[in-house]
């Protein structure tokens, strides 16, 4: 890693501190109470859980991993919500959690501007939110150390390009997602600075086209349709998603525009929809940083608990990750793949 890319990784890190450092009094204060009581045990626990999206592999799997933890913990019930991608909704669901009076509550959601008022409104039910991938003032956050996910698959797409397109791509599409803010902003930095930085030949600061995906296929697809009449036919594409269903639609859009043979993705979270992309036979998806979303439940809800009974829990938990392609992904996931993981 290069000294600047250092740089604006502790700089990410940093300013994702300072959005959460108002978690403490929930998420340490309370371990601290002046006469040893913890006023948020109990023997058993209602956690309230909006997912992002019932929409995207993805999410379906952080929902499929918290409710299996649950149950096998056997003392949490989960109240399920879905934000539908929408910061009102996220809204009115915080505030049907706290009528339901729930102990906590678990947030999956994408829009910024929404976050204070969220948390304003918890804050004042006395009840503690934790902030999925997207953070929110006063949550403890878990999810992405994004910069650095960022970062393994725009190396690994330089080092494809460097491998195959004698290091020069004509052309990016940045498929990102303004909505959500700061944060999730940099793991769309970190796969851009990472390729510009790897690649022999960086491609021109013209021939960049960012483009918002508004987190969806379909939005892809459009979005990418629309810009392809822009680039030259014989150019070399190269783009960075922020997710597997971004990458799924830019493939689509310009395999319709029949220059598939030009294009290279890579992307983010390496859900089963991108595993099975990325094993087809000349796959323009090149790989996608993994998340593990299955796993999000036995990491988080331990530590929900935690905040509830006082016991000290950091304010951002972060994830482990790993660039996945077609030549490690029976390495993770081979129950998935069988047949492709026996040839």
């Amino acid at each position: 890693m290069t000294s600047r890319s250092a740089l604006v990784r502790l700089l990410s890190l940093l300013t994702l501190a300072a959005l959460i450092a108002s978690v403490l009094p929930f998420s340490l204060g309370i371990a601290f109470a002046q006469d040893g009581d913890c006023p948020t045990a109990k023997d058993s626990y209602v956690i309230g859980f909006a997912n992002l999206t019932e929409d995207i592999v993805f999410t379906q799997l952080v929902r499929e991993g918290i409710l299996e933890t649950a149950e096998a913990l056997g003392n949490v019930e989960i109240v399920l919500a879905d934000n539908r991608l929408d910061g009102a909704t996220a809204l009115a669901n915080t505030e049907n959690f706290i009528t339901q009076g729930v102990d906590a509550i678990i947030h999956f959601q994408t829009d910024e501007a929404f976050g204070n008022v969220i948390m304003a409104r918890a804050r004042a039910a006395g009840i503690p939110v934790f902030a999925i991938d997207i953070p929110m003032p006063g949550a403890t956050f878990f999810g992405a150390d994004n910069y650095y996910a960022g970062q393994l698959a725009g190396e690994a797409l330089a080092e494809w390009v460097n491998e195959n397109w004698d290091g020069q791509a004509d052309a990016m599409l940045i498929l990102e997602l303004p909505q959500s803010g700061p944060i999730p902003a940099a793991r769309m930095q970190g796969m851009e600075e990472a390729f510009q930085e790897n690649v022999e030949t960086p491609v021109p600061a013209d021939m960049i086209f960012r483009l918002d995906s508004q987190n969806t296929q379909e939005e892809a697809f459009r979005v990418v349709s629309d810009t392809l009449p822009a680039i030259p036919a014989d150019a070399r594409i190269v783009a960075v998603t922020i997710n597997d269903g971004t990458a799924l639609g830019t493939i689509a859009a310009v395999e319709a525009a029949g220059r598939a043979e030009n294009l290279m993705v890579v992307g983010q979270n390496a859900d089963p929809s991108g595993q099975e992309e990325m094993i087809k036979e000349n796959s323009r998806y090149l790989g996608a940083t993994a998340y593990f979303p299955e796993n999000y439940g036995a990491q988080l809800l331990p530590e929900v608990i935690a905040t509830l009974e006082c016991e000290p829990v950091p304010p951002s938990i972060f994830i482990e990750h790993v660039f996945v392609s077609a030549e490690n992904v029976c390495d993770f996931y081979p129950e998935s793949w069988p047949d492709y993981c026996a040839e």
